[in-house]
């Protein structure tokens, strides 16, 4: 429910974005703007100390696809080869969300590493990092299905990652960060499903390391 609801607040926030409207100063839960831009924005909880804590949890990456891109991308597609599936779209999910979750880890065990644990209830000092990727757009999906055409792109897609950092003890959330990112190749390519990995795996990079940077800030 908690992460349900904070969809819906980041989805609204991407709205205003969209929209040229600025972010509001502080959400419902009383988190503070700190730095926002065309992109995304970063939220935090006045007065959080996130030094703290000495042990964390990263919670498996959640992945959505953007409102009505099913629907939308099968609009124009005529033979059901062309058209995306629920079983598609539920395998990107799946992949997406395992090569985010190998990226976070990394990020976060490069050394010096940070200790992460799998059990929350391990000890007080328990941060959870939470990362979800929502608004998943892919230009040209590969569905990987007999006699379908190859589709030239001067972009995969676009995503956007929202990042949660709670305290495991209380459930409070601490600070919670959006950024979207649409894939900037300028070149037409023939899209494939390594095309769209290689797009993605920018992203998760940038949004990885630059987590790792903000956590070393804070807590060193």
């Amino acid at each position: 429910m908690f992460r349900a609801t904070l969809m819906i607040t980041v989805a609204a926030l991407l709205g205003a974005c969209a929209t040229a409207t600025p972010p509001p100063a502080t959400l419902p839960n009383g988190l503070t703007l700190v730095k926002a831009d065309n992109n995304g924005a970063l939220y935090v909880k006045p007065a959080a100390q996130l030094n703290q804590y000495q042990h964390f949890v990263l919670a498996p990456c959640e992945v959505a696809f953007k409102k009505n891109w099913e629907r939308d991308y099968n609009a124009d597609r005529v033979g059901l080869n062309q058209r995306v599936s629920q079983k598609d779209m539920d395998r990107i999910k799946a992949s997406l969300a395992a090569e985010c979750d190998r990226y976070f880890t990394a990020a976060l065990q490069r050394e010096p590493g940070y200790n992460l644990v799998t059990d929350a209830t391990a000890a007080s000092d328990v941060l959870i990092i939470a990362p979800s990727i929502v608004d998943l757009d892919i230009t040209s999906p590969d569905l990987d299905k007999p006699g379908i055409s190859r589709a030239y792109t001067t972009s995969a897609g676009s995503m956007t990652m929202v990042l949660e950092l709670s305290d495991a003890t209380t459930s409070e959330l601490l600070a919670t960060a959006y950024d979207k990112k649409r894939d900037p190749t300028s070149v037409v390519t023939m899209s494939s499903k390594i095309t769209n990995r290689q797009a993605a795996d920018r992203a998760l990079s940038e949004w990885s390391n630059r987590l790792r940077e903000a956590l070393d800030q804070a807590l060193n």
